[in-house]
């Protein structure tokens, strides 16, 4: 079973990447203070199960924001 989180995962399919920015930044704007996990479906990842799939991004998001953030204790 699936742990209770606060991560806020918003998961596109069929978007162009035109779209795909702008509801990025709508997103963010109308939530200033909350974070998200943003993705888009693949050929691959449509096969999954949600559960499975959310866990892989969240995994991800962990991954980026380490390297973020020592990208910027570098600086």
């Amino acid at each position: 079973m699936m742990e209770n989180t606060e991560e806020r995962v918003i998961i596109m399919h069929n978007f162009e990447k035109g779209e795909v920015s702008k509801l990025l930044k709508v997103v963010r704007e109308a939530f200033p203070d909350k974070e998200f996990i943003f993705a888009s479906t693949t050929p691959t990842n449509l096969e999954w199960k949600v559960q499975d799939l959310i866990g892989e991004l969240k995994k991800e998001h962990e991954e980026f924001k380490k390297m973020k953030e020592q990208s910027q204790e570098n600086k």
